[in-house]
């Protein structure tokens, strides 16, 4: 009779003690926190475009983005876009021929103009408001570069609303 007081005792507290959480949250289950609610403006209602470069892939010319207006507030719907990659030879590359410009860098230049509807690239607004990702599906570096001397890799990215469009740089910034 000991053995299954001893085995019901042990399975309670098992049962006890499993109960517990084993992650380290700071809310202990009693709330739940919505996610923040992003403010957002129509491309064509904002008076100002501020773009922010999240991730960049010279090669693939694969990019992310986040647009917003001075106000903070995440800007959706873009689909006008001018975007440029730039190719540069290493930074200590022995190529000094003034006459040579095209050796200096190579550009590969996308568009959308979405009233022509002649858009060159892909263009995709994500779930997070003001986030977009551009694809370059036929971006070929090899083509004037026969030499494979580029390995660096810029952007110049152009949105464009019906009032505003941003202030064109090239990203990233050394």
């Amino acid at each position: 009779m000991n053995n299954k007081r001893l085995t019901s005792l042990l399975a309670c507290t098992l049962l006890a003690t499993a109960c517990g959480s084993d992650s380290n949250d700071s809310n202990d289950g009693g709330e739940i926190a919505p996610p923040p609610v992003a403010t957002t403006i129509d491309i064509d209602k904002a008076t100002s475009i501020q773009i922010e470069l999240t991730s960049f892939e010279g090669a693939s010319g694969a990019l992310s983005f986040n647009l917003s207006d001075n106000e903070k507030q995440a800007i959706t719907q873009a689909k006008d876009y001018k975007i440029i990659y730039f190719g540069f030879p290493e930074q200590n590359s022995k190529i000094n021929n003034p006459k040579g410009w095209q050796r200096w860098h190579l550009t590969n230049s996308y568009s959308c103009n979405s009233q022509e509807k002649e858009c060159e690239g892909i263009l995709t607004e994500l779930e997070t408001k003001g986030s977009y990702t551009f694809e370059a599906p036929d971006l070929d570096w090899s083509r004037g570069d026969s030499d494979e001397v580029v390995k660096r890799y810029k952007v110049a990215i152009e949105i464009k609303g019906a009032l505003s469009s941003n202030e064109l740089e090239i990203l990233p910034p050394q």
